[in-house]
């Protein structure tokens, strides 16, 4: 995704899922101008920047935050260089939290590869972040309206990461309290991203209100999506570090439905494999039993059926603002594709 200088640009991952080839159609050409905006941006002098700059391109994502910007723009009119910039505001953003929750999660794969803080260290990590965050603000100053927006958006995400860390270890977290910590940590990104999209492209405020509520919704299915993959997912077909959330004593949705469902026998169980898991003393024995109660209960299915109802809101509200057309089409495509990963 960023590349240092002299570097070559990495491969999209665009080019390699034909789902996302076919919902990226529409706005191929700014998806090849974002990778080489992103790429002129970040030639670094600094030979040791540099190399992490270049690690840090192997991290090779969906994209689908500065799709929805392109897509949401064309769903009201033409793109153009103010949605580059904000595409790669969005994009840098998300990179820069990627670089800073892997460290937080001491998570040591991304993306296939070594994250930043396992193979430089957490010194380095947290300042490619700071790094990452600092151009991307410079960069939002250059669209009208967008700088505040970008800002508030990124304190808010800074926040969410912190009620998570702040919540760590209580295995007595509400739905309601989970909700509010993923809306803000991965929600508004999603619901800004669309809304600058479609406000840059000329969509009247209402419209952009629901654009934003499209995202957020689409954000938060995202989200409840990829917590079930940290409990039952397969680390190979994923590429990332799985079960980092049981370490770090977080309570995500599926064990939340899974505490709430149990009877006082088996939910004091649960909390003791929790507890264990969180203290680094779990074993695939603690493992498999947290399979089978999901098996049991039908946890995976009500978690599936949640992320098909939040996507099915964010549908609604994306048909009240824009007619039909292949910008809404495949927005409404980039939903149901979210939910479609398997748990």
């Amino acid at each position: 995704m960023i590349a240092g200088s002299g570097g070559a640009v990495e491969d999209s991952p665009i080019e390699k899922s034909l789902a996302l080839t076919r919902l990226y159609e529409p706005i191929v050409e700014e998806m090849n101008a974002l990778r080489e905006y992103l790429h002129d941006e970040f030639a670094s002098s600094e030979p040791f920047v540099n190399e992490l700059l270049e690690h840090l391109a192997k991290f090779r994502g969906k994209q689908i935050r500065p799709a929805c910007v392109f897509l949401a723009g064309k769903c009201f009119g033409e793109t153009h260089s103010d949605h580059i910039r904000c595409a790669a505001v969005v994009e840098l953003i998300h990179t820069a939290t990627l670089v800073h929750d892997d460290l937080l999660d001491q998570a040591d794969i991304r993306r296939r590869v070594d994250t930043v803080h396992s193979r430089y260290g957490d010194r380095a990590a947290i300042l490619l972040g700071d790094i990452i965050y600092a151009r991307g603000f410079v960069i939002s100053t250059e669209v009208e309206g967008a700088a505040r927006q970008l800002a508030e958006c990124t304190r808010e995400i800074c926040i969410g990461e912190m009620l998570q860390v702040g919540s760590a270890g209580d295995l007595n977290l509400s739905e309601e309290q989970y909700f509010q910590i993923i809306h803000r940590k991965t929600a508004i990104l999603y619901g800004l991203s669309c809304r600058l999209g479609a406000t840059l492209a000329g969509a009247s405020d209402k419209q952009a209100d629901a654009l934003e509520r499209f995202g957020i919704l689409l954000g938060t299915a995202f989200q409840i999506a990829d917590d079930a993959l940290d409990l039952v997912g397969d680390q190979e077909k994923v590429g990332k570090s799985l079960g980092t959330d049981l370490v770090n004593g977080k309570m995500t949705l599926p064990l939340i439905l899974l505490r709430d469902r149990l009877d006082e026998k088996r939910r004091e169980s649960l909390m003791q494999v929790l507890e264990a898991a969180a203290a680094g003393q779990s074993d695939n024995a603690a493992h498999a039993k947290l399979l089978k109660w999901f098996e049991q209960e039908g946890i995976l299915e009500r978690v599936q059926q949640r992320a098909s109802d939040s996507i099915d809101e964010a549908l609604d509200a994306l048909r009240d603002a824009s007619g039909p057309g292949p910008a809404r089409e495949r927005l409404e495509e980039l939903a149901r594709f979210v939910v479609r990963r398997e748990l």
